[in-house]
């Protein structure tokens, strides 16, 4: 436990590093693209990659976590994963390019036809490095995944605004896609040290593995539709410019949600595995995880969400004012989303990812007709609001099932969150009353900062009189991951 402990530090370490050192790089960057592109190009661009990234779930087959989940694991069986992979990548890429063209039609979005294909690339990009970072992963090197993750995210932020400030609309979120992806495969085969050659099919060699890698599949296949079939659904509804203001407003909703879950699985899904067999230390890290989670997207999410109107008109600028309103709805449903993804992980890491497939099929059928409902009764403030009323089933009915398959109490794997979403909520309180006290006088500049200011100050106060002891566990923690000297982190 002490070894897995000291791992769990270091990788928390690194990719918290990367996360963080990647935002203060990029959020700059990303906020002056959308100031320089139209809000159709994301409209646009979002069709392009909801349509191939749905696709591409495909490509890997799961094999990437059935990768890091086998006890043992040879160099053949390295091999033919990857010839497996690049296979069906191949394939895939292909098959994008033919149906690109039906694609524009359905949504009846001729440009799209051109971004998709040229997307596909990313798939060639992606074929060559998912072995090396599954064994990179299995490894627990989360340090040089951090560091090939944060080296794509600069490059592809760079690229995206050379091309915005060329005038190169859409194309310029492709190229930046495009680049992340090549840097990003470079970055995983140097630091594994070589290519993962292909070898030999034996699907034999692989069955252990592929009976894994099926139930992930069917779980992501299931996530990625239930978290982005809203989109799809709008596509058909909504036209280009309406949508990028959604896709915008999603984005940076689930902006904070999203890299934490990025850092917190990176890290958790590999340690997770190797506490399958000890049922008190998974629901031990279950609890804590779920603590600091709640505690940091009830605070960022709802804070967000919070000052939405301030914030969009201050940042993003005039034009995307219309975005406040799904950015604040979508922003209360986010912390739900990360827990349920943290749900999905610990039942998958625990052997039992049918579980997830369970919570994730209701997922997929209730929100993308919930949202299309919503989008047909009020367009696009009903498709976010349906968000905000849906998802707290999907979330008690992940939250049921996650607890039994580890042996916790429905009501004890709750507890955890009581108190973030109590300050949470005094958080909203008190910067409505902040805003409606301050009134149109001040500028929006001047309000901002200090609704943040009132917002933060509600929100560890409340933490601090019910949740004393997390408040203090997630300094320590904070104090732990920036000085690593005494641990050999």
């Amino acid at each position: 436990m002490t070894g897995l402990r000291q791992a769990a530090l270091s990788g928390t370490r690194w990719t918290v590093t990367a996360r963080i050192g990647l935002q203060l790089v990029t959020w700059p960057i990303t906020i002056v693209v959308m100031r320089l592109l139209a809000p159709a190009d994301y409209g646009l661009f979002a069709i392009a990659l909801v349509v191939s990234g749905f696709i591409t779930l495909f490509a890997e087959l799961g094999l990437g976590v059935a990768l890091v989940q086998a006890p043992e694991l040879t160099p053949a069986q390295a091999r033919m994963a990857s010839s497996l992979v690049i296979l069906l990548n191949g394939l895939i890429a292909a098959a994008l390019v033919l149906l690109a063209p039906l694609v524009a039609t359905v949504f009846e979005k001729p440009g799209v036809t051109a971004v998709i294909q040229v997307l596909t690339l990313e798939l060639l990009f992606a074929a060559f490095a998912a072995v090396p970072m599954a064994l990179l992963e299995r490894a627990l090197k989360i340090r040089e995944v951090s560091i090939a993750q944060m080296a794509a995210g600069i490059c592809g932020a760079a690229v995206t605004l050379a091309a915005a400030l060329l005038d190169a609309g859409v194309w310029a979120l492709v190229a930046g896609s495009l680049s992340a992806g090549l840097v990003r495969s470079a970055g995983l085969i140097a630091f594994h040290g070589r290519l993962v050659w292909p070898g030999a099919l034996d699907l034999g060699g692989l069955r252990p593995m592929i009976r894994v890698s099926g139930q992930v599949l069917a779980a992501r296949v299931l996530w990625y539709w239930s978290g982005h079939a809203d989109q799809m659904v709008l596509g058909r509804i909504l036209h280009a410019s309406i949508l990028g203001m959604y896709n915008v407003a999603a984005q940076l909703a689930m902006l904070p949600a999203g890299k934490a879950m990025e850092a917190v699985n990176r890290v958790a899904f590999p340690i997770l595995s190797r506490l399958r067999g000890e049922a008190a230390g998974l629901q031990d890290m279950h609890r804590r995880i779920t603590a600091l989670l709640a505690l940091y997207g009830f605070g960022i999410c709802w804070g967000l969400g919070a000052v939405a109107p301030e914030f969009v008109l201050a940042v993003l600028g005039q034009k995307w004012q219309p975005a406040a309103v799904p950015l604040a709805m979508l922003a209360l449903v986010a912390p739900l989303r990360m827990l349920c993804a943290f749900h999905n992980t610990v039942v998958t890491a625990a052997g039992v990812p049918q579980v997830a497939t369970r919570e994730l099929l209701l997922a997929s059928v209730l929100m993308p007709l919930a949202v299309g409902l919503g989008a047909w009764l009020q367009g696009l403030h009903g498709a976010s609001l349906a968000w905000l009323l849906a998802y707290p089933v999907v979330y008690l009915f992940s939250s049921r099932l996650t607890s039994r398959a580890i042996g916790l109490g429905f009501l004890v794997s709750m507890r955890p969150m009581a108190a973030p979403l109590m300050a949470g909520l005094a958080m909203l309180v008190a910067v409505e009353a902040s805003r409606r006290a301050m009134g149109a006088e001040l500028t929006v500049l001047l309000r901002l900062p200090v609704e943040v200011a009132v917002g933060a100050m509600a929100y560890l106060g409340v933490l601090w009189l019910m949740a004393r002891r997390l408040l203090l566990e997630t300094g320590f923690l904070a104090l732990e991951l920036v000085r690593p000297a005494r641990s050999g982190g």
